[in-house]
């Protein structure tokens, strides 16, 4: 071989690594020397707590609700539950004044317990890592209360809205005293239609409850 070809095959077997070496090392190429390249997929499902900067749009927020509850008795239920994020979540506690764990066909409701009638904070993890933080603390909150107070329903199949607010939500709602005089729309959110079924003028009643165990009824005159 010429010298003049021998030196044109060097100079394109330098510039050749030259340029290999300068792809490797820009911004945005992947080949599968680290774990932002090649494999970058695998990588993050390998390792669910590490936010992948690629993704912008992912869900970020997280969000707990109630964001905060009190306990007045020991062994007292407090059910949380979070929005947001991604599955599964994990849930904590800052402290031993209560426990939680979430609720085994549902792990984005967790459930506190009080087992000292002392503050404590409520805490849940995403997949991404991703936290919520709740405060527990002590004495009674805001009361209970159901609007309208007391109502009459004089005509069958009337319906009549109620709505309950304070204490800590969410909120669940049951008839009671004779169930089958009247039946709700929903059993659970802050509000709720009655419809009265009875012909006999039999009075009923709404009770709501909180997410901390109280309770607040109201009596429905059905004459």
């Amino acid at each position: 071989m010429k010298t003049k070809e021998m030196l044109a095959v060097g100079r394109m077997l330098v510039g050749g690594a030259l340029l290999g070496a300068l792809l490797g090392v820009l911004p945005g190429c992947e080949g599968n020397s680290s774990p932002d390249t090649g494999g970058i997929d695998s990588y993050f499902a390998d390792h669910p707590l590490v936010s992948d900067p690629r993704d912008p749009s992912a869900p970020q927020d997280v969000f707990l609700t109630p964001a905060s509850a009190s306990v007045s008795f020991l062994m007292q239920l407090i059910t949380f539950t979070v929005a947001g994020g991604e599955e599964p979540y994990h849930w904590g506690v800052a402290n031993g004044n209560g426990t939680v764990a979430s609720r085994a066909e549902d792990t984005k409701q967790g459930v506190y317990t009080a087992t000292t009638l002392a503050g404590n904070s409520v805490i849940v993890y995403d997949a991404r890592g991703h936290s919520a933080i709740a405060t527990v603390g002590t004495g009674g909150g805001s009361a209970l209360v159901i609007t309208p107070s007391v109502a009459t329903i004089a005509t069958n199949l009337q319906s009549l809205a109620f709505s309950v607010s304070g204490g800590s939500p969410p909120y669940n709602w049951a008839p009671v005293i004779h169930p089958a005089d009247g039946f709700l729309n929903t059993y659970s959110g802050a509000s709720v239609f009655y419809t009265r079924t009875s012909t006999n003028g039999v009075d009923n009643g709404l009770t709501a409850s909180d997410s901390a165990g109280g309770s607040v009824t109201v009596t429905i005159h059905q004459p």
